[in-house]
């Protein structure tokens, strides 16, 4: 008898506590994003987090969830790689496959013909009603 009210008592105490969590935290589902490297923005995360960040570079709009390629296939800088023998036209990670078959030249930045070797930057933002300040978001991408 012990055993079965110890086991309710531990359901209604996971029930009733994760209920509560539910009606404190917010879910706010994001899909529109800006894109760009690393290699072409100089500034910190802490920058690139502040709501009033400009950048002097284009960032690309895109929807996630996608891929940095998918992103720049989405917006024409590279073609879709899936199309005939277009992967032919995209730089690859490997530095020896570039060069073994001259693909550096396709490169989306000036000068480097990898455009692989450091990370991009996902960048978004979305207001906070006033009626929802102090309240806890569970952000959904």
């Amino acid at each position: 008898m012990k055993f079965i009210v110890s086991l309710f008592f531990l359901l209604f105490v996971v029930f009733y506590s994760s209920n509560a969590q539910n009606k404190s935290i917010k879910q706010e589902k994001l899909v529109r994003f800006e894109l760009q490297s690393s290699e072409l923005i100089g500034d910190s995360g802490d920058q690139i987090s502040s709501p009033d960040y400009h950048s002097k570079v284009y960032w690309f709009p895109v929807n996630v969830p996608s891929t940095v390629l998918t992103g720049l296939v989405a917006n024409r800088v590279y073609p879709d790689p899936y199309s005939g023998m277009n992967n032919m036209l995209i730089p690859d990670a490997s530095d020896e496959f570039n060069k073994t078959y001259n693909l550096e030249q396709y490169s989306h930045i000036p000068n480097v013909g990898n455009p692989w070797k450091k990370p991009y930057w996902y960048r978004t933002s979305f207001k906070v009603p006033e009626t929802d300040n102090g309240r806890h978001f569970q952000l959904i991408f």
